[in-house]
């Protein structure tokens, strides 16, 4: 038996992987004392959050 490849299986599988991954650094946000951490936690946060938006972008 063989399988179709489906690209939008392989980003929406991505996409949910990045977006479990933000829920980890929301979580260790709440977490932080320093600000520092803060601020390096909070730039993570927006480059995950920005490439799920450019994953969900290129599905149909």
């Amino acid at each position: 038996m063989s399988t179709i490849y489906n690209p939008e299986s392989d980003l929406t599988a991505q996409i949910e992987r990045l977006e479990l991954e933000a829920r980890d650094i929301r979580r260790k946000l709440q977490q932080a004392h320093l600000p520092e951490d803060k601020r390096v936690l909070e730039r993570q946060l927006k480059e995950v959050e920005h490439e799920v938006e450019l994953l969900k972008a290129k599905l149909p």
